[in-house]
């Protein structure tokens, strides 16, 4: 039979200097203690892995140095001191800052140590950086949402098919059938030719919007990798489309320098080609056109939704053209969607909603501000790395 007797350990090391060394070498978790305060006391290799300090640099400090300043300002840190000394322990989720001012997602437990009279002597703290699985979980949920934004644009496309596609069928219906009744006439009789102008003019918004459609589709579609894109030289290339329009129109474009950021070349061109479209379609027919494009590094997080926490550059592109109803500004993306008569502005009403689905594709969103005869400002906000 098997010996049942323990064996006795043979290193030369007592135990509690075993168990210190254990949780030194830990690198997977940062293990740490706190003094009643919240002071950090000791460190070992995972909190030197996963924050980034030397024990040097961060012991003495208070912990609240690895917290956001927004949850620096909601007293986050202190209300898990609280709730560990209230409850025994505090559990946590959330983003993190390392030295370098990166963000991590991490996992925390805090723990209240009590003395033999159950007084509190201070906290352990253990973080282990969950990030691969956050990012792993807000693609999920992004994929969730785009296939739910599919559904509703789907949606839309069906609506597209039974009135957009059908009204000018129903024009070239109506204006060959009076053809029809006046087979007797010569073609240039003017009933005749106004009848035939108005068939091309229906069939041609009819090939705008299936040109439209398919475009939409393409993008809608369209999963690519991200690579570097100069948004300047993209820009310069889209406005080089409407050179012969802007100085028809004496229109100005003035712009600063734009940034590099992670994207799709191909569709944040046309992202900027629809954009300048929009402003010299719905230009102020009393002031020449004018166009401002700008360039800002911005923090919002409360827009950020799976990146929060995370910097954005954002390029804003401002008309002084008719603008609109700053209560349409969420409006203006839908498929179809005309703030605007077609007597008088053409279109489809799909420009912007490619616009929305390329920033979608392009990890960013796109935001619309405006007001009647004051002009509108398009925002393209981009994921800074």
């Amino acid at each position: 039979m098997p010996d049942a007797k323990p064996i006795k350990p043979t290193l030369p090391i007592r135990t509690e200097d075993q168990y210190h060394l254990m949780i030194d070498e830990v690198e997977d978790y940062a293990i740490l203690m706190l003094d009643p305060n919240g002071v950090i006391l000791n460190w070992n290799k995972g909190a030197q892995k996963i924050k980034g300090y030397e024990e040097h640099e961060i012991v003495g400090h208070h912990f609240r140095i690895f917290y956001r300043p927004e949850d620096r300002d909601a007293g986050l840190p202190e209300q898990l001191m609280g709730r560990a000394k209230m409850h025994g322990k505090a559990v946590h989720e959330g983003w993190r800052m390392k030295k370098n001012g990166t963000a991590f997602w991490g996992s925390i437990v805090i723990t209240a140590l009590h003395d033999s009279n159950g007084e509190i002597i201070g906290f352990s703290k253990v973080t282990r950086d969950l990030t691969e699985r956050k990012q792993a979980e807000d693609r999920l949920l992004q994929y969730a949402r785009q296939l739910e934004a599919q559904n509703q644009e789907l949606q839309q496309f069906a609506y597209a098919a039974a009135h957009d596609l059908k009204e000018p069928l129903r024009k070239m219906q109506l204006y060959y059938s009076v053809l029809l009744e006046h087979l007797d006439e010569p073609v240039s009789s003017e009933k005749n030719r106004l009848s035939l102008d108005r068939s091309v003019e229906a069939a041609r918004r009819m090939q705008q919007l299936i040109d439209d459609l398919l475009r939409f589709s393409h993008v809608a579609g369209s999963i690519e990798n991200l690579e570097p894109v100069d948004l300047d030289k993209i820009w310069q290339d889209a406005e080089g489309e409407f050179r012969e329009t802007i100085e028809q129109l004496h229109a100005t474009v003035q712009k600063t320098r734009l940034p590099q950021v992670n994207g799709i070349p191909f569709q944040l061109r046309q992202l900027f080609v629809n954009l300048i479209s929009n402003s010299l379609k719905y230009r102020d027919e009393n002031r020449p056109p004018r166009i401002d494009v700008t360039s800002t590094t911005v923090h919002l997080p409360e827009k950020a939704h799976a990146w929060a926490g995370q910097w954005f550059e954002r390029i804003d592109i401002r008309d002084n053209g008719i603008g609109f109803d700053p209560r349409q500004g969420e409006k203006i993306f839908n498929m179809f969607e005309r703030l605007h008569g077609r007597e008088k502005y053409s279109g489809t009403g799909i420009g912007l909603a490619i616009c929305k689905k390329i920033m979608e594709n392009n990890q960013g969103f796109i935001e619309a501000t405006g007001a009647p005869g004051e002009g509108a400002t398009f925002s393209c906000f981009f994921r800074k790395e």
